[in-house]
């Protein structure tokens, strides 16, 4: 791009769009008004009427030549890895990686289905406690999803209907709630629901399932899941999840203070 021959045409940002028609109106007392705004563009003149097309043209500047470096950064970037030539041959595809909104977030039907647990001969007991805990996580998904829903429901109340939903939203651990993106996030380092057919019918979640840590710890109170995101695997301390309420704290905590 030539700065020469760049014009307020070539302007796209709507709100320099509107700070360059307030000037062409302006006169001094509106002008100095907008000095502010003026100067956040990169003009270092005077504001004032006689020199209007110098700061009109610095604002012109401002909105084109600007984001030219970032561009020419970002582009530098994607040729690492030959992401760069994927966008120019699927730009379709590849416009929603760049995007805000437009993947599709992780529900608690989608993430059940994803569950792969790794579990011991049928029959043992080792067996039924695994089982127990897949169980669990499943409740646990589903839990968090309907508390979600239930408080987008209550948004819309009088505050002395919600009193009981703010009472409980005050118990969630370090303030902050907790739902089904974030935990999918915690397990796999992806919060969406992937785009193409083949890679959401390869996404599976290995559960595994661990039955010696007093073994190797000796006496202790509490043990927390090993998440390994790059492998969407995870590892369940079995000893510390014999009921839900202990695989709920167990389990909320790690994803507080994991993430």
């Amino acid at each position: 791009m030539d700065p020469e021959v760049i014009t307020e045409r070539d302007v796209t940002d709507p709100e320099l769009m509107e700070l360059i028609k307030e000037i062409k109106a302006a006169d001094h007392t509106t002008l100095m008004e907008c000095t502010d705004r003026i100067l956040l563009c990169g003009y270092t003149g005077a504001v004032s009427i006689e020199r209007k097309e110098d700061i009109m043209r610095s604002v012109v500047l401002h909105a084109t030549v600007r984001l030219l470096p970032m561009l020419q950064r970002v582009c530098s970037g994607t040729k690492l890895y030959g992401l760069l030539t994927l966008v120019q041959q699927d730009t379709d595809i590849c416009r929603q990686l760049f995007v805000p909104g437009s993947f599709t977030k992780v529900d608690a039907d989608f993430l059940v289905k994803t569950l792969s647990p790794v579990l011991s001969e049928n029959g043992t007991m080792r067996r039924q406690r695994e089982s127990r805990v897949v169980n669990f996580l499943q409740d646990f998904v589903q839990d968090v999803e309907d508390e979600e829903e239930g408080k987008n429901n209550t948004e819309e109340m009088p505050e002395e209907e919600t009193k009981d939903e703010n009472d409980k939203e005050a118990r969630n651990i370090s303030g902050s709630p907790i739902n089904v993106a974030r935990f999918c996030q915690w397990l796999t380092g992806q919060s969406h629901v992937p785009r193409s057919h083949a890679d959401r019918e390869n996404f599976k979640i290995v559960m595994e399932f661990d039955h010696e840590c007093h073994v190797r710890y000796g006496t202790h109170s509490i043990c927390y899941p090993v998440v390994n995101a790059c492998s969407r695997s995870v590892t369940l301390p079995v000893s510390h999840l014999g009921t839900y309420a202990e695989f709920k704290n167990v389990i909320s905590q790690a994803i507080v203070h994991g993430c």
